[in-house]
């Protein structure tokens, strides 16, 4: 079974600001924005303000929370 997490990444909308990431339980500093997720390979891709780019594997994403405009 997919972690549900997945699920509310795929229903995401790109551009959906990013407060706080957890993964394998340490919070990850630096991701700003959610930018997409793919579902046939699980990888859900985060930038920030400084245009980096961040690739996670969706099913070792503990916790996100956006921030609602």
């Amino acid at each position: 079974m997919r972690n549900p997490i997945c699920m509310v990444l795929s229903e995401a909308q790109p551009g959906t600001r990013v407060k706080e990431l957890m993964m394998n339980g340490e919070d990850v500093s630096g991701v700003e924005v959610f930018e997409s997720y793919d579902i046939s390979t699980g990888l859900a891709t985060f930038t920030n303000h400084k245009k980096s780019r961040f690739v996670a594997v969706c099913d070792k994403i503990d916790m996100i929370e956006f921030i609602e405009d």
